[in-house]
């Protein structure tokens, strides 16, 4: 497989990005100074202790872990008791708020400026600013960054973005394939209506129905045919994009998040890169040569050339924009603010943590020209997904995860960030020498 020359992208941040890393931080790693947050490095600091302290430590972790540990056990077996869970519920927290190295060292070591301790022993990671401050014992959601504590975004974040507005442009242009899912979905549900299969069994089958679905329709798209399984004969196996360059560690901060329109007040705390800072990736995509013809996608070379990837970009982002402006009043002034941003030649994508449903999925077109098929959707993803079982019709999705300012307010979106293709090379779109992908 032969490649085009390369070409840099400019990673603009347009509102905070948060690409995770599965771990938190909670009180024990971190405490508070003002509106910075001190991320504690545990080997440094347990080296500082003298060895009484130390076990004075273990002395004081022990048994409070250990009513911890006894109290979610009980709210799991207290089940659908919802009075008892309640209460329990309360002892977890009233727990959890025991559990703080900053109270640690203040009243068990009588450190009167932990801070200052923490600083002067050099055990101290990183800090970063907060708009609002970690306040429970779960502390926050830790970006991803490298070892030496700088955020960066990996080029399968950003590759995925693509991959899923190239694959809804091309459904949204295909009315005959639209038209044949929504149909499928339609009878899905009618077949298991009919069947007499114990519920466990109709909803194991039924997300099955559903996973095959999508992935037949993500083959028919980038793929010969909607029954090619193997990888190598994907379109996007001739898009590359590296990871971004490290950023400092001074872009990041702490936002407070809460999922708008739920009944219940659901919040928590990330670690994200903030606006107004710029990285770089560099695209790749392969010369749509002999390789592309000998998996059957000939038709689709057009697809490898940056700027129709920008155009799917470009449509897909003014459409999900559209969606949150017109559902989510309370950061509709954001929305718009970020589509007068898009431009086809600078357009902008989705990445990380608080997308939504609508930006990670190829379901876009069909909530706008099918909502019947979409409709028939939402009821069975309500049936086999957790999270979307208490769903409503005509109001789905039903909450998006906002950014909260200093007093608690929704401000800001999560993950939108803008791609802006540097100043061509002399020799760009020749072929480099054949590489293996």
């Amino acid at each position: 497989m032969k490649w085009c020359e390369p070409i840099t992208l400019t990673v603009k941040i347009l509102s905070p990005v948060a690409i995770g890393t599965g771990e938190k931080c909670n009180t024990l790693g971190f405490i508070v100074d003002a509106r910075k947050v001190l991320v504690v490095d545990e080997w440094k600091l347990f080296s500082a202790l003298s060895e009484s302290q130390r076990q004075m430590f273990l002395q004081w972790l022990e048994p409070l872990a250990g009513r911890l540990a006894h109290i979610r056990q009980q709210i799991q077996q207290a089940k659908d008791n919802q009075q008892l869970r309640q209460q329990l519920q309360q002892q977890r927290r009233a727990a959890e708020n025991q559990l703080s190295l900053e109270r640690f060292l203040r009243e068990a070591l009588q450190m009167p400026q932990p801070v200052d301790w923490l600083r002067s022993q050099k055990a101290v990671r990183y800090e970063v600013v907060a708009v609002r401050t970690p306040d429970r014992y779960e502390g926050f959601a830790l970006c991803l960054k490298t070892p030496d504590h700088r955020p960066y975004i990996p080029g399968s974040e950003i590759k995925g973005a693509i991959r899923t507005a190239v694959l809804t442009r091309m459904l949204n242009s295909n009315a005959n394939l639209l038209q044949q899912r929504a149909q499928s979905l339609q009878q899905l549900l009618q077949q298991l209506a009919q069947g007499l299969q114990p519920r466990k069994a109709k909803e194991q089958r039924l997300k099955s129905k559903l996973d095959s679905l999508w992935q037949s329709t993500e083959w028919s798209l980038a793929r010969r045919n909607l029954g090619d399984k193997d990888a190598h004969n994907d379109l996007f196996r001739g898009v590359a994009i590296s990871d971004s360059e490290p950023m400092p560690e001074s872009v990041l901060c702490i936002y407070s998040a809460k999922r708008l329109n739920m009944s219940r007040d659901v919040t928590v705390f990330v670690e994200a890169i903030a606006p107004n800072n710029e990285t770089k990736v560099t695209l790749s995509v392969a010369c749509p040569d002999r390789w592309l013809a000998a998996i059957g996608l000939a038709d689709k070379a057009g697809w490898l050339d940056w700027k129709k990837l920008a155009q799917a970009l470009y449509e897909h982002s003014n459409a999900i924009l559209d969606f949150i402006a017109q559902k989510f009043p309370q950061v509709r002034q954001k929305a718009q603010w970020l589509k007068k941003q898009n431009r086809p030649d600078a357009p902008l994508l989705h990445i990380g943590w608080g997308q939504g449903f609508l930006s990670v999925t190829m379901t876009e077109p069909l909530r706008r020209r099918h909502p019947d098929a979409y409709e028939t959707l939402r009821q069975a993803m309500a049936q086999v997904i957790r999270q979307y079982e208490r769903t409503k019709p005509k109001n789905f999705p039903k909450t998006i995860w906002a950014a909260l300012d200093a007093n608690g307010q929704p401000s800001d979106l999560f993950g939108w960030v803008q791609l802006k293709r540097q100043s061509p090379l002399p020799h760009e779109g020749t072929e480099t020498e054949s590489k293996r992908w």
